[in-house]
């Protein structure tokens, strides 16, 4: 039988995995980007100087720097939507708790409060942890567009 209290254990099971996909996310995004990226842009311009056009190219591997953005965005978007959710299911608890025992039993209805706004504050810490993350990555994938895009800049220049 499905309880509240399994779908409030449900949600935070739920939060804590999109702070691990988050995580993981931004770990391998920041290996990548770090330490296999630029070695990556070295041997493309090398590729590219036999080349007349580059923009393919730059396409290409701009699309293989953004990989992950979407997921990191998705991880912000559903961290607090999940904690709200948390907040919601503590909160009929509460009132079925009053209906049934009564408001007299203030412990049983501060219990399924507390939980709620312990699903809120994880949903949003895990939110601004998800962005910290995405404004890192985002800040190194546009500076390494940026320095493909000069230097396939430079080269199709050198053909002309």
């Amino acid at each position: 039988m499905i309880t509240y209290n399994n779908l409030h254990t449900l949600v935070f099971v739920l939060l804590y995995l999109v702070a691990f996909i988050s995580t993981f996310v931004f770990f391998e995004r920041l290996i990548f980007l770090y330490f296999s990226a630029p070695t990556e842009i070295k041997l493309l311009i090398k590729e590219a100087e036999g080349k007349a056009s580059t923009e393919s190219l730059y396409y290409s591997f701009s699309g293989k720097l953004s990989r992950g953005i979407g997921l990191l965005s998705s991880c912000i978007t559903a961290a607090p939507l999940l904690g709200l959710l948390g907040t919601v299911i503590g909160i009929i608890e509460s009132f079925q708790t009053m209906a049934q025992k009564g408001i007299s039993d203030i412990a049983e209805v501060s219990k399924g409060i507390g939980t709620a706004l312990e699903a809120t504050a994880l949903g949003i810490a895990i939110a601004i942890l998800s962005l910290f993350y995405f404004t890192i990555v985002n800040s190194r994938i546009n500076s390494l567009k940026t320095k493909l895009k000069s230097e396939l800049t430079l080269i199709e220049k050198a053909h002309q």
